[in-house]
């Protein structure tokens, strides 16, 4: 008989254990929602980003500065097109966005069409 022989768990048992160690670890399961998240909607960027694509989707004008506003969805009073609402609450039941915001192309103040829903992975 070996006293000194060890017990090892199957893989499976050990890769579970894993994933729920690591469910309770912050940055790991934030690390887990942001892989989801550029794994099932694409590339992420960062709110600058974002606000510099959005402002250069707008023609340059003289004396106009071309920037993004951006407001919570939730006091967004614009009309939202329904094939975007729908987007937008498939990607509220997935879990993985902690918030939602509508993003509007303007020149300086003055507001312009095409607003855009961006997601928050914290």
């Amino acid at each position: 008989i070996q006293t000194n022989a060890t017990v090892q768990p199957p893989a499976a048992d050990t890769a579970a254990r894993a994933q729920e160690i690591r469910r309770r670890l912050p940055g790991q399961a934030r690390r887990q929602r942001l892989d989801k998240a550029r794994l099932e909607y694409g590339p992420l960027y960062s709110l600058a980003e974002i606000q510099q694509r959005v402002a250069q989707t707008l023609h340059q004008k003289v004396g106009f500065i071309r920037r993004a506003v951006c407001e919570p969805i939730e006091s967004y009073q614009g009309p939202i097109p329904a094939e975007a609402l729908l987007k937008y609450d498939a990607a509220v039941q997935s879990g993985l966005f902690s918030a939602f915001s509508v993003v509007t192309p303007a020149y300086f103040s003055q507001k312009q069409v095409d607003p855009w829903i961006v997601a928050q992975v914290d």
